[in-house]
């Protein structure tokens, strides 16, 4: 039956939904988060494949526990999959030159920009420090997310060069090495504070309504690993994804890269 819904769903669209944050600090959060999708995709009779951000070291945190890895690696054999999130997750780059940058930093990003001010070279390195602790790992990550999807110039030429196969912004699905971008704009949630909470709930109510009722090709739920912390934020993104589900086919944001290298093509679902 699942698969049959698949087909009846697979031509009114898609929807990919992606967990940031993943790393041992913020570990209880994505178990929570983890969760409530699942149910949530029990309650709506399908599959529901994500895509799982992973920073290797959070804040600087470069250890990296053993059920904490098995459970990575239980995650992409159950068919999740995992793409590299920056290092750290840290903005230490040189302070902002603007007042437009500082907003954009310290504000909207919060300080966890970790490519949003770096040259070429220094973001080349961090992404080569990255990429050798999931070969130590004995993980593929071959997607690459910019932490709050903030990166310079010069970061964006090392994303490119560094042979990743897909990234993304708030706004786009972008396929490598050509850059064909498919626009998608980012259901998600800010919950640093109260007043930031209600706004989320109120704006991602209605793009998602706008989403849904017209022909957007792809939505995109970005979660985070508060996002079960508070009721307000958990049961509007709840609501808001189960309708989804009822109409959409559930990607990984690497079949979502697919639609931007093929558009109008249907591409290769994920296996149950």
């Amino acid at each position: 039956s699942r698969g049959r819904r698949a087909e009846a769903t697979a031509g009114r669209g898609h929807l990919c939904v992606v967990l940031h944050d993943v790393s041992p600090a913020r570990w209880a959060g994505c178990v929570r988060v983890l969760a409530r999708l699942r149910s949530l995709a029990a309650e709506a009779g399908t599959e529901l494949p994500l895509t799982l951000l992973v920073v290797p070291c959070l804040q600087g945190v470069s250890s990296t526990p053993r059920h904490y890895l098995r459970w990575l690696q239980r995650q992409a054999a159950l068919g999740h999959e995992l793409m590299l999130h920056g290092l750290t997750h840290h903005d230490d780059g040189p302070a902002p030159r603007s007042w437009r940058e500082h907003l954009l930093r310290r504000f909207y990003g919060a300080g966890e920009g970790e490519f949003s001010a770096l040259g070429h070279a220094q973001a080349a390195q961090r992404i080569a420090r990255a990429r050798q602790w999931v070969r130590d790992q004995g993980l593929s990550m071959p997607g690459f997310v910019a932490p709050v999807w903030l990166t310079s110039e010069g970061a964006r030429v090392a994303v490119r060069e560094a042979g990743f196969t897909h990234t993304c912004t708030l706004n786009q699905v972008i396929a490598l090495p050509g850059g064909e971008a498919l626009r998608a704009r980012s259901l998600v949630f800010s919950t640093r504070s109260a007043w930031r909470r209600g706004a989320s709930v109120l704006w991602n109510s209605a793009l998602a309504w706008q989403q849904l009722h017209t022909e957007v090709p792809l939505m995109r739920l970005e979660l985070h690993p508060g996002d079960c912390d508070h009721p307000a934020v958990q049961r509007c993104w709840s609501a808001l994804l189960l309708r989804a589900l009822r109409d959409r086919t559930p990607l990984r944001m690497a079949e979502a890269a697919a639609l931007a290298r093929h558009p109008g093509t249907r591409p290769a679902l994920p296996r149950s």
